[in-house]
């Protein structure tokens, strides 16, 4: 392989880091084709190489410093919950009142509580495209955007949204997404063209097959759980924890971050931090009463 090849390797096996949500590593090998190409006083068009990388490597520190800059979600008890609820709900009508006390979860960043509340509403059919704003909206305050899409997915493959308020939902998420210069893709609507793209993750995507979440501290301090993943769509990716451990279920809350966690794949294994991004419950079929625990894993620096 000759030096260019090599440094075209390098920044190809970055982006794939980057795009997974893998920052660390991503910074990692920018900073090694960097320092190939800044050595290499032959190489043609060095400077604006150089340029380049450097570039893309201020861009992962900034999504670093964003990430880091996340406050940590307040672990508050049900009463207190419950009050918050109470208190922010001012409408004699039950479904608006309803909506008004799960705004108050959220800006409270009680986010798990607050999706839970929507998803109910939602059910009811009570204003769909706001309720499903106000879903997508938690999502994107825990900057978990493929929470957001893998949400966005559900509704339209479980048919939850009917087809013109997924038009809108759409719209919405990839504004918010172009806001956030998130570059993957939105999925699209059945039997229109993909807006960008109709995958989020290409064929080079890195497939992670397995988890071993180590808890560092709380009541499950010391305790592993290794288990199969059973989806991954970008760096978001999907485990079933029996209906059993609810204890361990109920600990794992949106927004709760993983410090050690390693990851699976095929090819390599890795040691990464990560942040609960979803969590549902098994409705139906031989796995009724598990849960889902959606997980975005992030590099570990």
């Amino acid at each position: 392989m000759s030096e260019q090849e090599r440094i075209l390797s390098l920044v190809r096996e970055a982006d794939l880091y980057r795009s997974q949500g893998l920052l660390s590593e991503s910074k990692g090998k920018y900073s090694q084709a960097l320092a190939l190409i800044e050595g290499d006083e032959k190489l043609a068009r060095r400077d604006s190489l150089v340029a380049a990388v450097q570039k893309k490597i201020r861009k992962v520190d900034e999504t670093l410093a964003e990430v880091k800059a996340i406050p940590k979600i307040p672990d508050l008890s049900p009463e207190l919950r419950n009050l918050i609820k109470k208190s922010f709900s001012f409408s004699r009508t039950r479904e608006v009142a309803s909506m008004e006390g799960a705004l108050a979860l959220a800006r409270f960043g009680q986010y798990e509580e607050a999706i839970n509340e929507f998803q109910g509403l939602l059910k009811q059919d009570l204003l769909p495209i706001v309720t499903a704003r106000h879903i997508l909206t938690c999502y994107l305050s825990l900057n978990l955007p493929y929470a957001a899409i893998a949400q966005f997915k559900d509704w339209g493959s479980s048919q939850k949204l009917r087809r013109e308020d997924l038009r809108y939902v759409r719209d919405f998420l990839e504004e918010c997404l172009k806001k956030a210069d998130f570059r993957g893709h939105l999925p699209s609507l059945l039997g229109e063209e993909p807006h960008r793209s109709s995958k989020v993750t290409g064929d080079d995507s890195l497939d992670i097959s397995a988890i071993r979440i180590q808890f560092t501290e709380g009541a499950f301090s010391g305790e592993v759980l290794e288990t199969d993943v059973i989806s991954q769509l970008g760096s978001l990716v999907s485990v079933h924890i029996p209906a059993r451990r609810g204890d361990l279920a109920g600990a794992l809350r949106i927004g709760k971050r993983l410090d050690r966690i390693q990851c699976y794949s095929s090819i390599t294994f890795f040691m990464a931090r990560g942040i609960v991004s979803r969590k549902s419950m098994v409705e139906i079929g031989p796995r009724q009463g598990d849960y889902v625990i959606d997980v975005t894993i992030e590099g570990e620096e």
